[in-house]
């Protein structure tokens, strides 16, 4: 009957010389060990090539036929999960999350770097004032933020007289009119109550001449959620949000105690007048 094996001659014959050409080929090496050494690299290699090789088959050979090199790096990456995972990418882009462009933004930083070069002169006016901001919390029970005046001018925390570019201005002045067509809270002051854990928050005021008094309890930049729907909403008016935003970099640099007191009296004269 057939045989699908090799006859025992032939058999112990191929054993032999494959014994033989073992014992020649470690006979060689044994000689020289640099040469064996990059033999087995050669050898780790090529196992390497071969298995990448076969898993970028199974991945897909279709698209390997495409773009090779993506595939393989797809398999790779395929191996480490986490480091390609949602979460891990979301973690990683945390750190430098940018934020929505805001009109105006860091006006108070230009403003002053404008006033090293040039002195800001101009008369506190009841006709040009556009807009006073006052603080009300534990610290400072009747604090001032800023003031605003036609045509390009504003009074900071400190009591700096400061003059603002023309798109910074305007950036206040849009978001003024903006403000001025919000619905009446109902409340005193006009008050819109952001949502927070604790109490004791302070409260922004704005106020816009021929205006009602608007203001914000817990105002922050990072949360703009109502304690209650009010007027239909339940998150803080952008226009509102953004304004007190704007007009809280007039606080860089104060310290309380550290003001130009002659300058802030004039004009909350002319905001109580």
């Amino acid at each position: 009957m057939p045989s699908s094996t090799l006859p025992i001659p032939a058999a112990a014959a191929a054993v032999a010389a494959t014994r033989l050409r073992e014992e020649e080929v470690d006979k060689y090496y044994s000689q020289s060990p640099t040469s064996r050494r990059t033999a087995r690299r050669r050898k780790s290699l090529f196992v390497f090539a071969l298995f990448a090789l076969l898993l970028v088959f199974l991945a897909g050979p279709f698209d390997i036929l495409a773009n090779p090199f993506a595939s393989v790096a797809t398999t790779i990456r395929s191996w480490f999960p986490f480091c390609h995972s949602d979460k891990a990418t979301n973690d990683m882009s945390s750190s430098t999350t940018t934020h929505p462009h805001v009109a105006g933004k860091a006006w108070h930083a230009r403003a002053l770097e404008h006033a090293q070069t040039t002195r800001t002169e101009f008369e506190i006016k009841k006709d040009d004032l556009v807009l006073t901001v006052l603080l009300n919390s534990q610290v400072e029970p009747e604090g001032f933020t800023m003031a605003l005046f036609k045509p390009l001018h504003a009074v900071d925390a400190s009591g700096r007289r400061l003059t603002l570019s023309k798109a910074d201005f305007d950036a206040f002045t849009s978001d003024i009119e903006a403000v001025k067509e919000l619905p009446s809270t109902g409340e005193f002051g006009g008050q819109w109550r952001v949502k927070h854990e604790r109490t004791g928050y302070p409260i922004d005021r704005v106020l816009i001449p021929g205006q009602d008094e608007v203001s914000v309890y817990g105002w922050s930049k990072d949360v703009d959620t109502l304690e209650s729907e009010t007027q239909g909403l339940d998150r803080l008016p952008a226009s509102l949000q953004q304004l007190i935003g704007l007009a809280k970099e007039a606080r860089d640099g104060y310290r309380r105690g550290h003001r130009d007191e002659t300058v802030v009296e004039q004009v909350l004269a002319l905001t109580n007048a």
